[in-house]
């Protein structure tokens, strides 16, 4: 299944973000495997995850996983409903020749890579510096960080019109 495919590498990014100085004081990660035995179902929790997340991270390489009674992938189920949700998607995507991939992998990544900016990788040093340069990226989209000073640094949605020019008398 995918999440055999990349279990040590999901296992290391999981801890690599858990303990880095500047990820680990921004994000909480969430990766199945780790997950206590619950009464809901593994579809109840995994898409419950989605809904609460704010960026929703996969590794599709060359197996699909496991289907449900409709022939989707646990991971497919979790990208659409990220997609509909309009969540931060970020795909990395295992660099291998195509016809070594599943054919219904084959397909997802076309539809992922149709709506969302996606990255390659050969190995796992390559997949950490990639998560990192995105995760950064994301911090610095979102103003979490900054490059200058607050002082210094312009208000998205500010214009002129919202100075008060009583109170700058």
């Amino acid at each position: 299944s995918v999440q055999q495919e990349f279990a040590k590498e999901r296992k290391a990014l999981a801890e690599y973000i858990r303990t880095d100085a500047l990820l680990g004081r921004f994000f909480e990660v969430f990766i199945f495997e780790e997950i206590p035995a619950k009464s809901q179902s593994a579809s109840q929790v995994y898409l419950g995850e989605v809904e609460q997340t704010d960026i929703y991270l996969a590794l599709l390489g060359a197996n699909y996983g496991y289907e449900d009674v409709e022939g989707i992938s646990p991971t497919e189920r979790e990208f659409d409903l990220a997609t509909n949700l309009h969540k931060d998607r970020l795909i990395f995507i295992k660099r291998m020749d195509n016809e070594l991939r599943n054919d219904k992998e084959a397909s997802f990544i076309k539809k992922a890579e149709q709506c969302v900016v996606r990255k390659s990788f050969g190995d796992y040093e390559e997949l950490r510096s990639a998560v990192y340069a995105s995760l950064v990226r994301y911090l610095e989209e979102n103003e979490y960080l900054r490059l200058l000073p607050f002082d210094a640094t312009l208000h998205s949605t500010a214009t002129f019109a919202d100075i008060d020019e009583h109170k700058v008398d």
